[in-house]
């Protein structure tokens, strides 16, 4: 990439980062502000704004599909995006009501339905496939580190003011906007106006292999983001009062130590930041590997092991496995969530409307995760509602078998088609 090709790209990914920062401090404020400040507040309503955050971004994504395609500057939409999410997601703390939280989780990722497809859009122009491999990964690594440092800032803003965090919120969006102003766009010269007999008529061999990891790993970026909201959404309260009840430890000591009695944000920041370091440190992993590409059996192996993490997260005590278990699950969000945007551009004429479908299924796996276990939370707890995922993923992963292995046979059956072709022309 030339020096004028990389500097817009490094401004791109200083504002995937600071987009991402910022969303962080957020969802890590806004359970104990809706638990301390608004009236009624409880966990199922952190749940609900969670849920209507991720509903309102994935039909806004699937709307976008088309939208973004028929136009010819990209990132005018990120523009649009990212300074209407400046003027909403901050308002949090100063109208504490729950029909404002509703409205302004409605409107905020409405605007990241703008800009995250259009980012992706841009970032996967690159024609050489290995180099559309490592902007992939740096750009997804760059907002992964701001999901990381977030919640390292967003907990102890939080103790000292309800209302410091979303004023840092409106500040990085605000800067974020202006270094898009300075980003050159890109042409849009493919026709993106695609329909669904277009997709089906690209018929090569690649493609159909593309397609036979595509569709399990979207399930499985789904399956992940429910899992990565769920702790999110409805574990603060939990770990609020075992802070106040003095249940929390370190490992397995008798007496809890004085530092873990107080603060209890800044106790789920640290989770919180394990799960987005874990996720940043996958997509370091995938950028310079290859190891990944083409197996099911990584997806599969993941995904249980995140299922045996939530069942050991429903009962233990221990703030150091706490994080290890939140770093599971985000670990497992960053194999999914990598390889299925590697998947989803790797058809140039296609990328955009899978790019969207993509970013469309990472928030409807917020939304059922939010409003499911919003409800099971609240009414039997962190430790009965959590051993239901392992039912969950299980489910899950007989279904992406299944579809894996009936693609792979119609793709054997092809080949085998093919190949008698072949020998009856020569």
């Amino acid at each position: 990439m030339s020096r004028k090709g990389v500097i817009p790209f490094v401004l791109l990914c200083i504002v995937g980062f600071s987009i991402d920062f910022s969303i962080m401090v957020g969802m890590v404020a806004v359970p104990f502000l809706i638990l301390e400040h608004v009236p009624g507040g409880n966990t199922a309503l952190s749940g609900k704004v969670f849920a209507m955050q991720m509903a309102t971004y994935t039909i806004a994504c699937l709307f976008m599909a088309r939208i973004v395609g028929k136009t010819k500057k990209i990132l005018i939409w990120a523009r649009w995006g990212v300074i209407i999410f400046a003027f909403s997601y901050s308002l949090y703390p100063f109208f504490p009501y729950k029909i404002t939280f509703y409205l302004f989780s409605a409107i905020s990722f409405i605007a990241m339905a703008l800009s995250w497809p259009a980012f992706y859009a841009w970032v996967g122009t690159e024609v050489d496939e290995h180099k559309r491999q490592r902007h992939l990964a740096f750009f997804n690594i760059s907002w992964s580190l701001g999901f990381t440092l977030g919640p390292l800032f967003a907990g102890p803003l939080y103790d000292l003011d309800y209302r410091a965090p979303y004023i840092l919120v409106f500040l990085i969006s605000i800067l974020s906007f202006i270094l898009l102003l300075f980003i050159k766009d890109k042409e849009n010269h493919v026709n993106l106006d695609e329909d669904l007999s277009q997709e089906t008529a690209v018929d090569n061999i690649e493609e159909k292999v593309n397609g036979l990891y595509l569709y399990p790993y979207w399930i499985g970026v789904f399956l992940a983001n429910l899992l990565a909201v769920i702790p999110r959404s409805t574990y603060a309260e939990h770990l609020k009062k075992m802070v106040s009840e003095g249940e929390l430890r370190f490992l397995f000591e008798n007496a809890t130590s004085s530092i873990l009695q107080i603060n209890p944000a800044t106790k789920f920041s640290w989770p919180s930041a394990a799960m987005a370091f874990a996720t940043a440190s996958i997509f370091l992993l995938f950028a310079w590997t290859y190891f990944w590409k083409h197996r099911i059996s990584i997806l599969i192996m993941s995904q249980g092991i995140c299922a045996l993490t939530f069942l050991a997260l429903s009962g233990t005590k221990s703030i150091i496995l706490i994080c290890l278990s939140f770093a599971m699950i985000g670990a497992n969000h960053g194999i999914t969530f990598f390889a299925s945007t590697y998947y989803s551009v790797h058809h140039p004429e296609l990328r955009h409307r899978r790019a969207s479908i993509n970013e469309g299924l990472v928030g409807l796996g917020g939304v059922v995760g939010s409003i499911i276990f919003g409800f099971l939370v609240e009414k039997y707890g962190v430790t009965f509602s959590y051993k239901f995922v392992a039912i969950i993923v299980l489910i899950v992963i007989f279904f992406e078998l299944l579809i894996f292995n009936l693609m792979n046979k119609k793709l054997k059956s092809l080949n085998s088609n093919r190949n008698e072709l072949n020998t009856e022309i020569n």
